[in-house]
């Protein structure tokens, strides 16, 4: 009977490892429309020797790398770390084949490691439907944002607001204590991170489904509608803080106050901005212990390459030395 105990403890704790790989993604879910924000681990560590050892290993044995638009200066900060060049010059070198491009290509071994923003359900099943399990890493904190026209009067909007303008309930501007002009809400396509974004901020609510016209397939796009003169004085629409920031010109959009709190480096590193989300890395389970892979995350969260992702324009998800 101990005998049986015992077997059965360890079968128990097998299924609990092989599970790991969904069990990174629970415990960093991003807080979304949700009530709590499950923070991956901020431990300040002396990894000084560790970062060296594994920058040594991963010179010139970089992983086959992709992802999506937004995370383009992230692989590019660790080319600007490793090769020591600007982050201009860099991003010049990096090309992204997009949220679900690039996961297609990490299911097909076409790459080793990708940087995406949060998974949708179709994009875990479609894993799943081929066997792959996956370890999913949060790597730097980001931030789902709202933006607008800098010439719209209004500048701060509640969740709920917004949730309203999305479902349809809120249609004027006015409404909010703007202009009277009819709100013209844009979307992005089903493919985009920014998409799967909203659904997960409209849980609950019933999402709009908008006109063709108003649903736009890049990032670019949507911010350049926004920034544009036709209607879009009174547009809004979506985005991630740091692409929105660092790679757009600013002076044509401006960031929605949500419940009050404008989205900045230092309101999403210290979580009072509502709306916080991860950028992760996403590679098979199955790759071994020591693989150019896993040296690439694991430097990746020494403190040295929390400082190439800041130095990127991410906030860490651990505090730097």
């Amino acid at each position: 009977m101990k005998k049986a105990v015992i077997v059965l403890a360890v079968i128990l704790v097998l299924i609990l490892i092989g599970g790991v790989g969904y069990i990174v993604w629970d415990n960093a879910q991003s807080n979304i429309g949700q009530a709590e924000n499950n923070k991956p681990n901020e431990t300040i560590v002396n990894d000084t020797a560790k970062a060296a050892e594994l920058r040594e290993k991963l010179k010139g044995n970089f992983p086959k790398m992709d992802g999506s638009t937004s995370t383009i200066p992230l692989e590019a900060g660790i080319v600007a770390a490793f090769e020591g060049i600007s982050q201009e010059e860099a991003e010049a070198k990096i090309k992204h084949s997009t949220t679900y491009g690039s996961f297609e290509n990490l299911l097909e071994g076409k790459c080793e490691l990708v940087f995406v923003p949060l998974l949708s359900d179709e994009q875990k099943k479609a894993a799943e439907d081929k066997g792959i399990e996956l370890e999913i890493v949060p790597i730097t904190k980001e931030a789902f944002v709202f933006v607008i026209n800098p010439d719209n009067t209004v500048d701060t909007l509640t969740q709920e607001q917004i949730r309203k303008i999305y479902t349809g309930e809120i249609k004027n501007w006015k409404e909010l204590g703007g202009d009277d002009a009819e709100i013209v809400a844009y979307q992005r396509d089903e493919t985009s991170g920014s998409q799967n974004n909203m659904k997960v901020f409209m849980k609950g609510y019933n999402l709009i489904k908008a006109k063709q016209e108003f649903i736009l397939e890049s990032m670019n796009s949507i911010l350049d509608v926004i920034a544009g003169y036709d209607n879009g004085k009174y547009s809004i629409g979506y985005s991630v803080h740091a692409y929105a920031r660092n790679m757009y010109n600013l002076a044509g959009i401006k960031f929605v106050k949500v419940d009050g709190v404008e989205p900045s480096y230092k309101t999403i590193e210290d979580g009072t901005y509502p709306l916080i989300d991860y950028k992760y890395a996403i590679f098979n389970k199955k790759e071994a212990e020591g693989s150019n892979v896993r040296n690439m995350v694991e430097w990746l969260l020494t403190s040295e390459g929390q400082k190439a992702m800041s130095n990127a324009g991410y906030v860490p998800v651990k505090a730097i030395k």
